[in-house]
């Protein structure tokens, strides 16, 4: 536990260190181009997530389109069986025993 607070107090000095070398050398400017280029990323990052979730939702729609077709074939198949096991005699004498 005293090991985390120590490395949160060290990230934290090592931060501010930076910050005010920063601030010293360069200014404002480091601080307004990593704004801006975040600003940009996450213009991107939202546009291609929008592109993800489309895709997600077509490969939603088709498997939810393929699971409508195994039940309608299962059904298909259970029906057969059965008018089958009529036609042959065996569900009744399945019932007999």
């Amino acid at each position: 536990m005293f090991r985390l607070i120590r490395r949160i107090i060290v990230f934290a000095l090592i931060a501010g260190i930076l910050f005010l070398f920063l601030s010293f050398w360069k200014g404002g400017e480091p601080f307004r181009w990593f704004g801006k280029k975040s600003r940009e990323a996450g213009v991107i990052i939202k546009e291609k997530s929008e592109d993800l979730g489309k895709e997600a939702d077509k490969i939603k729609e088709k498997t939810g389109d393929l699971k409508d077709a195994t039940k309608k074939v299962t059904k298909g198949i259970k029906q057969t069986g059965e008018a089958v096991q009529d036609i042959t005699g065996y569900k009744k004498e399945k019932e007999k025993k």
